[in-house]
């Protein structure tokens, strides 16, 4: 392996905890964010209190660290040895099954059984009556393309990013990751132009055009990759995150007997307060020159701002994180265990608030669907994080039940080194 980490052994590098504590902050945000949010009554819901306002802007950057962590988490331990053959790494091989079994389980929770065994028994009824109705049944929520799919189309770049890489054996591995992810983020502002050019706002609901479409013509499922009827986790939007991340992965790999010192945390945290201060200002410059040039129109590019304020922000809770694991010590294994377990954790999130395979949970239910007061909302998503810190607390039996149900699919993993 090349850098500064060549030679030293496994078992002389301490695990980064920073990195767990990463996930474990992303995951309990998520629950935290859709629990309440899903929960709290509209007449709460008011941009002009400061409270709302600051929990509604703390909750947008749970994507944006979701998905930037699983990059960095990813290429930290694909980047642990890059000498070998491209397949020869295990890391490769195992991140391909990972993107299998995200693209499964992301459109297996969107299945909703019971609507489809309600409108298959009144499909045959109709069709015993000679009717000519047939099957009713709607695949187009089936169709969505959401966070486990953008996930999974995440891990596949950071996984070919690491082939070019392989191929071409110049330079070191984080440019190649943030040249894709800057290639990303330039093709997201041209889909968002299109996007505002494209979709009105009436009483709160989005209303889009479906002749906008891309790719316009082709299948559902295609179209919501990129922009379609279901499409808020499109890939385009969110793989320069995941991308962003595969580059702090081979950062911190590259440069770990670094981890540890104080300025290369505050490296970070100045380099986030650089993306948010600065952001709009330099892509409004290059605006400015694109469009003297004919290139794009004025506030293309500035349509990227937030996207990278909120890699900023990312950036300066990572940086942050590490001083505190390399002035602390940290003793909390079951908080870490939690950002260890995010996939089942989001899977039975999914079962129970959005109704995931079997078509019952909370949120569908008009009694529950922003019915509650700010003290209830909260109630309700502390009892739930609870459940959850149980569930990983336990979390091995689960396991073990998971891989005899669906063990033909994914047989159990091997637990790396250093993961």
């Amino acid at each position: 392996m090349s850098g500064e980490n060549a030679g030293v052994p496994l078992a002389a590098r301490p695990r980064l905890k920073f990195i767990d504590m990463a996930r474990s902050i992303a995951i309990l945000m998520m629950l935290e964010g859709h629990f309440t949010g899903s929960a709290l009554a509209d007449q709460y819901r008011d941009d002009n209190n400061w409270l709302f306002s600051f929990w509604h802007n703390l909750h947008g950057l749970t994507s944006p660290l979701f998905f930037a962590v699983t990059g960095v988490v990813f290429v930290y331990l694909l980047s642990r040895n890059t000498d070998g053959s491209y397949f020869g790494n295990e890391r490769v091989k195992k991140g391909f099954g990972r993107v299998r079994m995200l693209l499964f389980w992301g459109y297996l929770i969107q299945f909703d059984l019971i609507t489809f065994v309600r409108d298959t028994y009144y499909g045959f009824e109709d069709l015993f009556k000679g009717g000519d109705r047939g099957f009713v049944y709607h695949l187009d929520w089936f169709q969505a393309f959401h966070v486990l799919q953008s996930i999974g189309v995440g891990i596949f770049l950071l996984l070919m990013t690491f082939g070019v890489y392989k191929l071409i054996k110049k330079g070191p591995l984080y440019l190649y990751y943030l040249v894709a992810a800057l290639i990303v983020f330039v093709f997201y502002a041209y889909l968002k132009q299109h996007i505002k050019l494209h979709e009105v706002v009436q009483g709160g609901v989005t209303i889009k055009d479906p002749a906008a479409f891309v790719p316009q013509g082709a299948p559902k499922f295609i179209q919501n990759m990129i922009y379609g009827q279901f499409s808020d986790f499109s890939f385009v939007r969110y793989s320069g995150y995941v991308l962003m991340g595969g580059m702090i992965g081979a950062i911190i790999r590259l440069y770990e007997r670094n981890v540890r010192k104080w300025w290369f945390g505050v490296t970070f945290i100045l380099v986030g307060l650089l993306f948010n201060v600065a952001g709009q200002m330099m892509f409004h410059e290059l605006d400015k020159f694109t469009d003297w040039i004919g290139l794009t129109a004025q506030g293309c590019f500035e349509n990227n701002t937030t996207g990278f304020a909120r890699m900023g922000q990312v950036a300066m809770l990572l940086g942050t994180l590490m001083l505190v694991d390399a002035n602390f010590k940290i003793n909390a294994p079951l908080f870490l265990k939690m950002g260890q377990t995010t996939f089942p954790v989001y899977i039975v999130h999914v079962i129970i608030l959005y109704a995931g395979i079997i078509g019952i949970g909370l949120d569908p239910e008009p009694w529950y669907h922003h019915q509650f007061s700010p003290w209830g909302a909260i109630s309700i998503s502390a009892f739930f994080i609870t459940v959850f810190v149980i569930m990983v607390k336990y979390i091995e039996p689960l396991t073990e039940l998971y891989y005899k149900v669906f063990g033909i699919f994914y047989p159990k993993r091997k637990k790396l080194r250093n993961e």
